[in-house]
């Protein structure tokens, strides 16, 4: 464990996620507890132990003041202004000042032009759908080259797709009363679509 001294809003640590080290970025100090957020990422959690401190964060000037717990001053647009990295105080102040300093606020992403967001499907529902079309039984491997090869699927790093996806259908075929899936009488380990 690292000294706690050492810690500062802006230093890069490492901190455990299960049996994973990560690189996070210190945004809060409170109360035997720390708020960061993922190096490279958006994603901000919470944390009660930090394994060790890496450095400190370039783009975070080194005179940063350290908040003893999470200051709850909010401004009239709902920013926090520990969140930003401003001490409460000058935030507060620059909230009713007509002549603060203009900070670029952040626009929300546009809607797709065809107003329909493209979902990706699950490895499950594109294999529903190859089975769909397929006249023949396909085990999991060849179920799974078929939905890559035709787009409706992308791996995500898994190591086992095809297991998942076999267990997969079998979960669906033992708990849903009309499922999709049933399993081949004329080819052993494959899967028919059930019409």
């Amino acid at each position: 464990m690292c000294v706690e001294s050492e810690i500062r809003v802006g230093s890069i640590v490492v901190v455990k996620v299960g049996r994973n080290e990560i690189e996070v970025v210190v945004t809060e100090i409170g109360e035997n507890r720390w708020k960061v957020k993922k190096v490279g990422g958006n994603h901000e959690f919470a944390v009660s132990k930090i394994e060790r401190v890496l450095g400190e964060n370039p783009s975070v000037p080194e005179d940063e003041p350290v908040a003893a717990e999470t200051a709850d001053t909010e401004t009239d647009d709902g920013i926090d202004g520990a969140e930003n990295g401003i001490p409460p105080s000058e935030d507060a102040e620059d909230a009713g000042n007509p002549n603060a300093p203009d900070e670029p606020e952040e626009e929300p992403n546009p809607a797709p032009e065809s107003g329909h967001a493209e979902k990706k499907l699950s490895l499950l529902e594109a294999a529903a759908q190859v089975l769909k079309r397929s006249r023949t039984p396909l085990n999991t491997k060849e179920i799974l080259a078929k939905v890559i090869e035709s787009g409706l699927w992308t791996p995500n790093g898994g190591k086992t797709p095809e297991q998942s996806l076999y267990s997969a259908i079998f979960r669906e075929i033992n708990t849903k009363e009309n499922p999709r899936f049933r399993k081949s009488a004329e080819k052993k380990g494959s899967f028919e679509y059930n019409r």
